[in-house]
């Protein structure tokens, strides 16, 4: 009775799961935040096919010869792929948390090595079996070296969530703060599920607990990409619109708008074609994002419309500043390290909100500035 009812909850968790990967694919966004979702949906969806196939071998005695071996097999393949999704959740919450620090082959190597002593503890379990074995009455019986495994597995995750907690307090948007929150709350999702898999195995609250956190991460993801720019990944117009009507009601501190667009880029579609010209917003929306990542305060991003950007700044005129001249000065570094037939310059100009202003006023002031700065730059050659 007991394996059937683990069946039919390891199925309809693998159906769930196998849904929001399709969604995912089908939804055409290639982001890393969105590729490592993938990844992660898959290396999980594999977790919980190895415990249908361990329970349909153990719990049904199907074939009673080769029984005990495939549950071994599957039973260790669980435990790889659950260490496997924890590491590929970690590298998630690193990229969601849009650090100008964070260094992806770095990150990467870090994250690989810490896969290595669960896949030791496993392998080694093979003979010596301190993780798990399997009884000669097809009892699943976990051992100390589990929970050793299961905490390294918190401590691993809760390294992750801990910097993503601490930056809540310091951005801009509440719906970046709510993404936050929900990618963090990921290792307490796991702390839980170790909690109640210690009361008794009569329910796979491991795998409930794992297939609500992956379709709460989901949808958020899925509702933040309604919000962003396709090309650039940062957020679109529409939402800059919504979001600064709020904020011009909602802010402690002095409000700037930088808005930005980028010199001669109609030469660069001429000359070079619309790929290309779509490949340097894509730069230059990487610049902006990885410059406001260092600010304690995260700046808000958004493409205007063509190659114009946005930032709304809340804070000092001297903070405003140093994230202009950081832009220019990180555009520099960047296109001397792409080696293009074209150097990427930016326009910016600065406004600062009064409170007369509505949010049109707001716009329009910083477009103003824009355009003098243009007006005064040079000609190309």
């Amino acid at each position: 009775m007991a394996a059937a009812l683990y069946v039919e909850i390891y199925l309809i968790c693998i159906v769930i799961v196998s849904l929001l990967l399709y969604w995912s694919n089908s939804s055409g966004s290639d982001s890393a935040s969105e590729q490592c979702l993938r990844s992660m949906l898959w290396i999980f969806l594999i977790n919980f096919i190895c415990n249908l196939l361990f329970t349909v071998f153990n719990g049904f005695r199907l074939i009673p010869g080769i029984a005990v071996p495939a549950s071994y097999l599957f039973k260790s393949l669980y435990h790889l792929s659950l260490c496997a999704g924890v590491v590929a959740w970690c590298l998630y919450a690193r990229i969601t948390l849009q650090s100008s620090r964070f260094n992806r082959k770095r990150t990467r190597l870090i994250l690989a090595l810490s896969l290595l002593p669960p896949v030791a503890l496993v392998a080694f379990n093979l003979k010596s079996h301190i993780l798990f074995e399997i009884t000669a009455d097809g009892s699943y019986v976990r051992h100390m070296w589990f929970h050793y495994e299961m905490g390294y597995l918190v401590c691993l995750s809760m390294c992750f969530s801990l910097p993503l907690i601490k930056r809540i307090p310091y951005e801009f948007e509440n719906n970046r703060k709510s993404q936050l929150w929900l990618t963090a709350s990921f290792s307490l999702s796991l702390l839980i599920a170790w909690f109640l898999s210690n009361l008794g195995e009569g329910f796979p609250v491991m795998c409930v607990c794992l297939a609500i956190e992956l379709l709460c991460m989901y949808m958020d993801s899925s509702t933040r990409q309604i919000s962003l720019d396709k090309l650039t990944q940062v957020n679109n117009r529409q939402n800059l619109l919504s979001f600064l009507e709020y904020k011009l009601l909602n802010h402690d501190e002095s409000l700037f708008l930088l808005m930005m667009d980028v010199d001669y880029f109609k030469t660069i579609n001429d000359t070079y074609g619309h790929l290309e010209g779509d490949e340097a917003l894509i730069h230059v929306a990487k610049v902006l994002k990885n410059t406001c990542g260092a600010f304690t305060r995260r700046p808000y991003i958004a493409r205007y419309g063509g190659d114009e950007f946005m930032i709304l700044v809340e804070g000092s005129r001297a903070e405003c500043d140093k994230l202009r001249d950081d832009i220019q000065a990180n555009l520099k570094a960047m296109c001397e390290t792409l080696h293009k037939p074209y150097t990427l310059t930016l326009s910016i100009g600065v406004a600062r909100w009064e409170p007369s202003m509505s949010a049109k006023d707001f716009i329009e002031s910083a477009d103003n500035q824009l355009y003098e700065i243009k007006r005064n730059r040079p000609p190309r050659h």
